[in-house]
C-alpha cells in the first residue's frame, strides 16, 4: 500500500500499487467494478468486496475507499490497522455495475453514503475521456462532515461543465450548508435531471435508500430496465448456535443438500440458499457480497438442480462445469455440493 487519505471521520481511501513498487498494476478494470480483499483476522480468513474509486486510466495505482463500520471486523481492521507498505491479497476486478460511456449518451448517478465510491470511478473516467454526454450525480449524505470526495467533486466540476452535481444533506443543523436538505426526493431528481424518464440511471447506497429511490424512479416514469444497481452489505443471517443444527434440520422439509467434502447433509427450508444452510452446519464456504456479483462463494455442484436469481459472477465456462453461487443457489432437487 502506498498511501492513506482520510476522507471523512469514518472513511479512508487506500492507494495500492504493484508489490514491486513500480510499473503498472497487473490488471485493468472498468469504471464501477470492485476488488475482493482477503485478510486473516483472529485466526479466520475473511473476505470483503470494495468498489474501486479511482479511474481506470490511472494504470500505476488503484484506490479503494472504505467506511469503518463499528461492528465490521474487516472494515475496522482495514481502517484502523493497515499502514503504508502493507501487502494485501486481492482478487478481481469483478462486477457489472459499469459505465464507460458506450452504453448510453447520458447517465444519472444516484448515490448514498459510501455508495459514492463506484460513482467517483465513473465520473473521473468520463471526465478524463472528455466524454460528450451529460453526467448527473445526485448524492445523499447524512451530514456535511460525511461528504465523501467533496474536494474531488468540486475539482471535477471545474474541468467538466457536463458534470451536474446535487448533494442532499439529511442533517445540516448547525452548519452553513446551503444546498438541498433532507433526503433525495422526486422533486430534487426532476429538478436536477431534465427528461429523467429517458435516461440510464445507476444507483448505489444503503438498501433502504435504494429501495426508496427505485420506487421514486418508477413513479417518475423511469423504466426498470434502465436502472442499474450495486448492492453490498446485505445483512447476513445469524449462524445457528453450536448443537442446534439437528433441530433446525429436523424442521426443514425441502430438498436434501449434501456437502461432500465435509460429509454433512441436511434438508433445506423454503427459500434457503446453499450458503445459509452451510452456515447452519458450520461449513466454511467463503463469501463477501452475498448478492451474486463477487464470485467468492463459487462451489461445484456435482448433482441436482438449483435456481439462482443473480448469476453475474458466473461465466459460460463456470456454468458448463457445474459451478454455482452458494449465496444465490436455492435447491430445486436434492443436491451434492463440493464443500
Amino acid at each position: 500500500m502506498a498511501s492513506v487519505i482520510t476522507e471523512t471521520p469514518s472513511v479512508k481511501t487506500f492507494r495500492f500499487v504493484p508489490a514491486s513498487g513500480d510499473g503498472l498494476m497487473p490488471f485493468t478494470f472498468l469504471p464501477g467494478q470492485f476488488l475482493n480483499l482477503s485478510f486473516w483476522i483472529g485466526g479466520a480468513r475473511m473476505n470483503r468486496s470494495y468498489s474501486i474509486s479511482s479511474s481506470p486510466t490511472q494504470r500505476d495505482f488503484v484506490d479503494l475507499s472504505v467506511r469503518r463500520e463499528p461492528r465490521g471486523a474487516v472494515s475496522r481492521h482495514v481502517t484502523d490497522l493497515l499502514k503504508v507498505g502493507d501487502l494485501i491479497e486481492a482478487a478481481g476486478p469483478v462486477g457489472r455495475f459499469t459505465f464507460t460511456g458506450a452504453e448510453a449518451d447520458s447517465v444519472v448517478l444516484v448515490a448514498g453514503g459510501v455508495g459514492i465510491t463506484p460513482m467517483m470511478s465513473i465520473a473521473r473516467y468520463l471526465t478524463e475521456q472528455s466524454w460528450a454526454g451529460e453526467i448527473f450525480l445526485i448524492y445523499a449524505c447524512r451530514a456535511p462532515q460525511d461528504f465523501i470526495f467533496a474536494k474531488d467533486l468540486a475539482a471535477l466540476q471545474q474541468i467538466n461543465p457536463k458534470l451536474h452535481l446535487a448533494v442532499a444533506m439529511e442533517h445540516s443543523e448547525g452548519s452553513d450548508w446551503k444546498g438541498p436538505r433532507g433526503r433525495i426526493t422526486g422533486e430534487l431528481l426532476t429538478r436536477t435531471v431534465p427528461d429523467l424518464g429517458s435516461r440510464r440511471v445507476h444507483l448505489c447506497g444503503p438498501p433502504v435508500m435504494m429501495d426508496a429511490i427505485k420506487a421514486l424512479l418508477i413513479e417518475l416514469g423511469v423504466p426498470p430496465e434502465q436502472v442499474k444497481t450495486e448492492d453490498f452489505g446485505t445483512t447476513a443471517p445469524t449462524p445457528a448456535m453450536a448443537g442446534t443444527s439437528a433441530r433446525l434440520a429436523a424442521s426443514a422439509t425441502g430438498p436434501l443438500v449434501t456437502f461432500s467434502k465435509n460429509r454433512k447433509s441436511s434438508r433445506c427450508r423454503s427459500g434457503q440458499t446453499v450458503l445459509e444452510l452451510s452456515e447452519e452446519l458450520g461449513i466454511g464456504i467463503d463469501f463477501a457480497c452475498r448478492v451474486g456479483t463477487c464470485g467468492i462463494c463459487k462451489v461445484t455442484m456435482t448433482a441436482g438442480e438449483v435456481d439462482m436469481a443473480v448469476e453475474d459472477a458466473l461465466d459460460a465456462d463456470d456454468k458448463a462445469r457445474g459451478i454455482i453461487l452458494a449465496c444465490q443457489a436455492k435447491a430445486k432437487t436434492d443436491l451434492v455440493v463440493e464443500a
